[in-house]
């Protein structure tokens, strides 16, 4: 009887949120370096600029950039799958960065100005805890399929801070001042409500590519099991 040989290990195939995170993780660079740099020197205008609030600033901005940092791997299928516990412990700093950097964003925003963003700020903010507090509830309550679906609803409130700040680099937005900053800002919150809505349904919206990849993966099956069977009976 021959033997079967052993599957092959597929590649590892490159998906559609791998190529998403790595142009964001770029985009951070771009703001760490255009924004953030400054504060590093304690004569530069943007520190002085931000005085008033600087020591909100720090708590705002550590646990911000924790809750950032830490959400992207939360996202790997891999990294739950293989190491669970890990994936619960960042859980727990990624919701105690949103319970610290949320609140602390609305009294800079009133305490710095302008006033103009202050109730963007609020929205943002209160969108961004209560998505949290959600996902929290529902996989306490073991509801996993709605934490997933309300941790994708909070993290793009978080990204709001990496798009806006990448947007106002362009110079055609730069020279509207501040109408190009309002728009970009309230922009960029429309689109963390909305997009999450799109990502979710995207199998219900598209049926008939999950019906074709569907019929791949069993033709591919069919397959392997015809072959499994030659190689049995030679």
């Amino acid at each position: 009887m021959a033997t079967v040989p052993a599957p092959q290990a597929r590649p590892r195939s490159i998906q559609a949120k791998h190529v998403f995170f790595i142009v964001y993780g770029l985009l951070i660079l771009l703001v760490f370096f255009q924004y953030d740099m400054r504060f590093l020197d304690s004569q530069s205008p943007a520190r002085l600029h931000f005085a008033k609030v600087k020591w909100w600033l720090l708590p705002h901005g550590v646990l911000g950039a924790i809750a950032l940092f830490i959400a992207p791997l939360q996202f790997s299928n891999r990294l739950r799958q293989r190491h669970l516990q890990l994936h619960r412990i960042l859980g727990r700093f990624y919701v105690a960065g949103v319970a610290v950097a949320a609140p602390a964003a609305v009294y800079i925003a009133l305490i710095q100005g302008p006033p103009t963003l202050l109730m963007a700020a609020v929205i943002q903010s209160t969108a961004w805890m209560l998505t949290t507090a959600i996902a929290l509830y529902c996989i306490r309550n073991g509801n996993v399929q709605q934490h997933r679906q309300w941790m994708i609803r909070s993290y793009p409130f978080a990204m709001v801070f990496v798009f806006t700040r990448a947007l106002l680099v362009i110079p055609a937005i730069q020279r509207l001042g501040e109408v190009g900053l309002v728009s970009v800002v309230w922009s960029c919150i429309a689109a963390a409500c909305f997009i999450p809505a799109f990502v979710i349904s995207w199998a219900a919206v598209f049926p008939k590519q999950q019906r074709r990849t569907h019929g791949a993966r069993t033709r591919a099956a069919a397959a392997a099991a015809d072959n499994s069977l030659e190689l049995t009976s030679a």
